[in-house]
């Protein structure tokens, strides 16, 4: 099981059931639904956006979420009756920029900074090469920093 490391993954798939989430701490299917695809939530909509022209064009964010948006624990199943078919489109930032909570949503000082600065890059290296399972890599980062 994993979260995606991006901002929003959209994700095309058949009519096969393979996707689950985890919801309540069940495993969850997610029946695919003709002609559409899914929205993933990704870890830099949880964490830290760029505060940035650009996805504030793009995406409709001009801040981040400083842990408001959750990202989607989620999982791949097969079974041996049907091909299931899907593919994944990861959108994210540009590799070096670094990412933080915007600070309008930390200038009331009911909002802690809930996880630190951290390049795009690095986050993924760190994701990518972790021995950490799920969403503990979030935490990782949120109690002890890089």
């Amino acid at each position: 099981a994993h979260t995606d490391h991006g901002l929003l993954t959209l994700l095309i798939q058949n009519d096969t059931v393979g996707l689950q989430v985890l919801h309540k701490d069940k495993w969850v299917n997610i029946h695919p639904i003709p002609n559409s695809f899914l929205v993933n939530i990704g870890d830099h909509i949880e964490v830290q956006l760029p505060n940035s022209a650009f996805l504030s064009s793009t995406f409709g964010f001009s801040h981040t979420t400083n842990g408001k948006y959750k990202s989607v624990l989620h999982r791949a199943v097969v079974n041996d009756r049907d091909v299931r078919i899907s593919i994944a489109l990861a959108h994210g930032p540009a590799a070096d920029v670094a990412v933080n909570p915007a600070p309008m949503l930390l200038e009331d000082g009911q909002n802690p900074l809930a996880y630190p600065a951290i390049k795009y890059k690095e986050y993924v290296e760190l994701q990518q090469s972790s021995k950490l399972d799920g969403k503990s890599y979030l935490e990782h980062i949120r109690n002890r920093g890089i």
